[in-house]
């Protein structure tokens, strides 16, 4: 049955018609969000309160014209904001008990801090569309197939993404002196 007519019987109060809509979607959101979060827990929450958001959407009569794709964009977006979140609550002590190698002890602190500064600089981007291209390719390790199908663009458009997200990331962190001029 065709999409808007479901959620036009979702609007008139046919719940049935919100498990005929959602429920083909249900499985590739949770391997979305999965393939993202690294875990089972936090995949299933997302897929729950993205399938809440859907409801509340269509319930206050947005107008979506390809719920699928809309979809599996909310899945993703929300998977890579729970992502961030997690990536902001861990805690990274540096525990040292006998200090027996400095030169390895300020490696350490210093990469942290490269890590840390990097961190900063993707969050600090204006487009929303770079830090999750970033996110992807680098800290989820998905190859561009898969970053595309995840967020419903062109291979050519996330290869672009990613050229001018790496571009606007070395600016920032050129203009916050973390790296240098000649820095690669």
């Amino acid at each position: 049955m065709e999409q808007r007519t479901l959620m036009t019987r979702i609007r008139n109060g046919e719940d049935e018609a919100f498990a005929q809509l959602v429920n083909p979607l249900i499985e590739k959101g949770y391997r979305t969000s999965f393939s993202i979060l690294k875990s089972k827990e936090q995949a299933e929450e997302v897929v729950q309160n993205a399938l809440i958001e859907a409801y509340r959407n269509i319930m206050s009569g947005k107008d979506i014209t390809y719920f699928n794709t809309w979809f599996y964009k909310l899945v993703t977006h929300r998977s890579i904001d729970a992502w961030r979140k997690n990536e902001r609550l861990k805690e990274s002590p540096l525990e040292i008990d006998v200090v027996t190698d400095k030169h390895g002890v300020i490696e350490s602190v210093l990469k942290e801090e490269k890590e840390n500064e990097i961190k900063k600089g993707i969050s600090s981007l204006d487009n929303s569309d770079y830090q999750n291209v970033l996110i992807l390719y680098y800290y989820q390790e998905q190859a561009i197939q898969e970053i595309s199908d995840l967020l419903g663009l062109k291979n050519s458009t996330v290869k672009s993404h990613l050229r001018r997200a790496r571009n606007a990331l070395k600016k920032r962190l050129i203009e916050n002196q973390f790296i240098g001029v000649n820095s690669q």
